[in-house]
């Protein structure tokens, strides 16, 4: 099932807020292992859905590079979606940075982050023919 985006301020507050997070040189990620029952406008958010933001620091980055970093850390996630574990709402923000790492440092980066919060399944892998 493909990941929705969370789009509400008050859903990004509440995974800060509540979350586990792991930071590295590029990233931060942050899970937030939603109970049962959580609700949203009234009505329950069901338990095997996974919710996804990606956020980039406005303090050095100006719009253009925001963006290009945004796209960067979700052809990233795409990568890694199938192996990723249902019920959690996930926030993966990029640090300050003067010029953008590359893909190859951004995946692993994520990889070893959502491996340490332990949403990550290790048997499943990725099979970059799948995607052509």
């Amino acid at each position: 099932m493909k990941a929705l985006p969370l789009r509400f301020n008050y859903e990004f507050s509440r995974v800060y807020r509540r979350a586990a997070f792991a930071t590295g040189r590029f990233l931060t990620v942050h899970v937030f292992h939603r109970p049962k029952g959580l609700k949203h406008n009234n009505t329950r958010i069901p338990e095997d859905l996974l919710r996804v933001g990606f956020c980039a620091s406005k303090k050095t980055m100006g719009a253009v590079g925001r963006n290009k970093a945004r796209r960067l850390m979700r052809e990233a996630y795409r990568h890694l979606e199938p192996r990723i574990a249902q019920g959690n709402d996930i926030v993966i923000t990029m640090k300050n940075v003067d010029e953008l790492p590359s893909y190859a440092e951004v995946a692993a980066e994520m990889e070893a982050h959502l491996s340490r919060l332990k949403v990550l399944d290790a048997g499943a892998t990725y099979d970059a023919k799948s995607d052509d």
